[in-house]
């Protein structure tokens, strides 16, 4: 519990879990219960306020196998943790939208393109061109200061730090394989607008190798120069990244906001 939703500490987690609060399969259960990966854990939570989320939720276009969804920031893909209702998922079925799937996530604190399959079987194909590498995206961030490199490449491992946290470095031990590529495409005063080419698609992996090669995200505040990585502060505000685009040319899917 601690490390899915690091929002409440480990003697908090136990606390609710002794007082019947968190149960396992419809079943009370002790804190040292060991969950297996088909049990469903359930969460009493009276009284909660669901924090707000902007109201910019776009489908700019629909496809009898897809939409074409803009998602803002902060709005997390799906249920969980504090949110249920304030989701792009249950918003789009609010919508009219039912039985849709996710082919694939932007973090909460992200802003732009998400393809949502209509059916099984095009989330199916979707999915798989996302594992083998056949999706291309592009985003855009503003990051702090001007790079001397106005092309680069980042190649380095991520794995999870702690809770909603990830560390890049090429020692970490059982990391991912992480390449990103970034050009600069506008130098403002003390920053500059970048495109951002993930080749992989490891967690937070535009914003740790952006903070890797030194020039994190303006307005990060995990893994900006100010920086907390207590995993308190990670989906209270959007930060300057956008997915402008998604193209799959085996799907004939081809996006831009731009």
């Amino acid at each position: 519990m601690c490390i899915k939703f690091p929002f409440r500490s480990e003697e908090e987690w136990k606390s609710r879990i002794e007082s019947g609060r968190v149960y396992v399969n419809e079943k009370e259960v002790q804190p040292n219960f060991v969950l297996s990966d088909t049990d469903e854990v359930f969460h009493h939570n009276p009284r909660v306020v669901e924090p707000s989320v902007p109201d910019e939720v776009e489908v700019l276009k629909e496809h009898k196998d897809y939409l074409i969804v803009y998602k803002p920031a902060p709005m997390p893909m799906h249920p969980g943790g504090r949110y249920f209702k304030n989701t792009l998922m249950e918003i789009l079925k609010e919508m009219g939208y039912q039985e849709l799937r996710i082919t694939h996530r932007l973090d909460a604190v992200t802003s732009g393109i998400v393809l949502i399959a209509k059916n099984k079987a095009f989330a199916k194909e979707a999915m798989h061109c996302f594992k083998d590498g056949k999706v291309k995206k592009s985003y855009l961030a503003i990051v702090s200061g001007i790079p001397q490199e106005k092309i680069k490449t980042i190649n380095s491992p991520i794995k999870r730090k702690h809770g909603f946290v990830f560390e890049s470095d090429e020692k970490l031990e059982g990391a991912r394989d992480a390449i990103t590529h970034f050009e600069v495409m506008e130098e403002f005063d003390n920053s500059a607008l970048v495109k951002c080419i993930p080749e992989t698609g490891r967690t937070h992996q535009i914003r740790l190798h952006l903070a890797k090669w030194g020039y994190p995200i303006i307005d990060d505040p995990i893994y900006g120069k100010d920086g907390d990585q207590s995993s308190k502060t990670m989906q209270k505000k959007a930060i300057s990244l956008l997915n402008e685009s998604v193209v799959i040319p085996e799907l004939g899917v081809d996006y831009s906001i731009r």
